[in-house]
């Protein structure tokens, strides 16, 4: 029986028509020659440390994929040099290269989206993250924005909080997942950080139209994003932008606001959607608040 197998690196696919089963392997292996790996020394969790080099990518790939017109739906992670569209991979692969050089198929920037894709979708279960993400169905282009958006406020937070290295206990500290492939647990924290969250927004005095993810110390003034920010640094000390709370109340969005198709930062985009009212973001909340509960108490039954 013949034997096909697949290894790919970076942007390269070598498939190779194996006769004597694993005899063949290691050769096709060692074929790639030494500017490639294999795809059991590959890691595909690894967290390498950041740089400002990486920031740079992370903006310059949502600049080349800054309209539906230029999104490729239809990504195999082949990505041609004269491209007109891309997909959310090749994306990030050609700022990569813009930025650094070359390709880096398990460069900083890459994996922290791979990291948020792990966050936003746990439950999908793509072979392959950025591939899968970009070509489910269920995924707008305001979805891919956001998965940029998030990237580039990690990265900034790393690079911020001198957690730029790959010890997931100092990224924990600075406010991202202490194991980023995996989904972060539901607390009764999260549903504290919600109630918080309400209480920061309780008169229209405090609450601040500005379509921004930059939240000071010292405002006086919030958004729905900072109002959540504000109320997660309070209750556990740090701020995890894709935790329990701050994911919920974004599948809220999707689910009740009319507009939600239209945003691409839902958070931001709810907050400044003329449409949307201060009673609105309260009610928004109280449901957040109340599905977490229901969370809770059916995590504690199993």
């Amino acid at each position: 029986m013949l034997l096909r197998i697949t290894t790919e690196l970076r942007k390269q696919s070598v498939s190779v028509c194996l006769i004597v089963g694993f005899l063949v392997l290691p050769i096709a292996v060692r074929a790639q020659g030494t500017a490639t790996k294999s795809a059991a020394v590959d890691d595909s969790n690894a967290r390498p440390p950041v740089t400002k080099a990486d920031l740079e990518i992370v903006t310059r790939a949502r600049a080349i994929l800054d309209s539906p017109a230029k999104w490729n739906r239809a990504d195999n992670r082949e990505c041609p040099a004269r491209a007109k569209t891309f997909s959310l991979y090749c994306a990030f692969e050609m700022a990569t290269i813009e930025v650094g050089g070359k390709a880096e198929h398990r460069g900083a920037a890459l994996q922290e989206a791979r990291f948020v894709i792990d966050e936003i979708a746990a439950d999908r279960n793509y072979e392959h993250r950025l591939m899968g993400y970009n070509n489910d169905p269920n995924t707008t282009f305001h979805d891919i924005q956001e998965v940029f958006s998030i990237v580039e406020r990690l990265i900034t937070l790393r690079l911020k909080t001198g957690s730029a290295g790959g010890d997931a206990a100092k990224v924990q500290s600075a406010g991202a997942p202490a194991t980023p492939q995996a989904k972060s647990p539901l607390t009764k924290a999260d549903i504290e950080i919600v109630k918080r969250a309400r209480q920061i927004l309780d008169s229209p005095a405090k609450w601040n139209h500005s379509r921004s993810q930059d939240c000071p110390a010292d405002a006086k003034t919030f958004n729905l994003f900072c109002a959540l920010a504000k109320a997660a640094t309070e209750v556990n000390g740090f701020f995890d932008e894709v935790g329990p709370a701050l994911r919920e109340t974004r599948h809220a969005i999707d689910e009740t606001a009319p507009n939600a198709k239209t945003y691409q930062a839902r958070l931001v985009d709810y907050n400044n959607d003329p449409t949307t009212t201060l009673a609105d973001i309260q009610k928004l909340l109280q449901l957040v608040e109340q599905r977490l509960t229901k969370q809770l108490a059916e995590s504690v039954r199993k």
